[in-house]
C-alpha cells in the first residue's frame, strides 16, 4: 500500500509538470515549485514504512522541486538557480508558519480532541521543526549543487539523460544523508540510520529516472 501511495503521488506530480509548463511556460514552472515546496510544508513530517524503515511521505514532492528546477536550468540557464531557491524557501517556510500558527491559535482546553486529531495529521512540534531545519538546509544544498553539476555535466556531456541521472546520482545520496542525520540522529539507532538513508536515496533514484519522461517532455516543447 505504502509502495502505491509512492507511485501515485509520482504520477500526478509527473503530469502537474507537464501541465504547469504547457499552460504558463516559465512562469508554470516556477509556480509548480512553489505548489510543491508549499505541500512539502505539509507532507513530509509523516513517515510510512517501506521495506522496514521509516520514510517521509512527501519523497515525491521533493523529487518533483529537483526535477522541475533541472528543466529550468536546462531551459533557461544557471542564472535561475537563485530564483529558484527564493522560490522554494518562501513558499515552504510559508506555509510552515502558517499552519502552526493556527495550530497555536486554534488550541484550547474545550477543543482538546480536535488539536489531538490536528497534531496527529499534520505533527507540528518541537521535534518536527529538526525536520524542517533539516528540509530547509538539505534541500537548499540540493538546489544549489545540483543546478552545478548539473549544468557542467550538461555543458560537457551534451546528453539530457546523462545530465539528469549523473547530478540525481550523486546530489541525491548527499542530501539524503544530510536530511536524515539531521532530523533523526539520537532519534533511532545507527542501523535504522543507515536503513533510512538507502532506502530514502533508492526511492528518490527511482522517482527520479520516471521524472525523466515529464523532462523530455517538456524540453521538447516550443517555448513561446
Amino acid at each position: 500500500m505504502n509502495y502505491a501511495i509512492l507511485l501515485v503521488e509520482t504520477i500526478l506530480i509527473c503530469f502537474m509538470l507537464i501541465l504547469f509548463y504547457k499552460q504558463s511556460k516559465k512562469n508554470g514552472l516556477y509556480l509548480c515549485v512553489a505548489v510543491l515546496s508549499s505541500i512539502l510544508g505539509i507532507t513530509s513530517y509523516k513517515l510510512i514504512d517501506i521495506s522496514g524503515f521509516q520514510v517521509n511521505l512527501g519523497l515525491p514532492i521533493l523529487m518533483g522541486i529537483f526535477i522541475c528546477s533541472n528543466i529550468i536550468i536546462q531551459r533557461y540557464g544557471l542564472d535561475e538557480l537563485k530564483k529558484i531557491v527564493i522560490d522554494f524557501l518562501v513558499s515552504y517556510i510559508s506555509v510552515f508558519l502558517f499552519v502552526n500558527l493556527v495550530g497555536v491559535i486554534s488550541y484550547s482546553e474545550y477543543n482538546l480532541v480536535s488539536n489531538l486529531a490536528y497534531d496527529e495529521l499534520f505533527a507540528y512540534n518541537l521535534v518536527n521543526l529538526r525536520i524542517f531545519v533539516s528540509h530547509i538546509i538539505s534541500i537548499t544544498f540540493l538546489l544549489c549543487y545540483n543546478g552545478y553539476v548539473y549544468y557542467s555535466i550538461r555543458r560537457n556531456k551534451n546528453s539530457l539523460l546523462f545530465s539528469n541521472i549523473g547530478s540525481m546520482l550523486v546530489i541525491q545520496f548527499i542530501e539524503s544523508i544530510i536530511f536524515v542525520l539531521m532530523s533523526y540522529i539520537f532519534v533511532y539507532d545507527a542501523t535504522e540510520l543507515f536503513g533510512m538513508i538507502v532506502v530514502r536515496y533508492l526511492i528518490k533514484v527511482v522517482i527520479g529516472l520516471i521524472g525523466t519522461l515529464p523532462v523530455y517532455v517538456i524540453v521538447k516543447m516550443k517555448d513561446k
